[in-house]
């Protein structure tokens, strides 16, 4: 919707739990490489409000947004998960950071073609 002007309002600041593509793809062959079994929550771990990351994927974005209303079916519920299991099984790192980084990436990416 930020390609064509618009973003969901979020007076309630929803939170939820992101993680890049691209760590995804380094937690999942890490997993892999120790030929791990079970469930694991693969998350960052931490509260990431909704508007903080579209933010940072508008960070390119130069044409004037328009804030409207979400829909009465638009999934409201905030939530993290816990990861310790899967951060003690393949010990590497994770954090806000990274997922910035890799928002803005993306926004330099998307908004920056012509």
């Amino acid at each position: 919707m930020a390609k064509k002007g618009y973003i969901y309002n979020n007076k309630k600041k929803i939170y939820k739990d992101f993680i890049s593509i691209s760590k995804f793809n380094q937690i999942v062959y890490e997993l892999i490489k120790k030929n791990s079994f079970g469930i694991f929550n693969i998350s960052l771990g931490k509260k990431i409000c909704i508007n903080q990351l579209i933010s940072w994927l508008n960070f390119y974005n130069t044409k004037k947004i328009k804030v409207i209303n979400k829909k009465n079916n638009f999934n409201d519920d905030s939530f993290t998960l816990n990861n310790d299991k899967l951060m003690k099984k393949i010990k590497i790192k994770n954090n806000v950071l990274e997922l910035k980084n890799e928002c803005l990436r993306i926004s330099k990416i998307f908004f920056n073609k012509k």
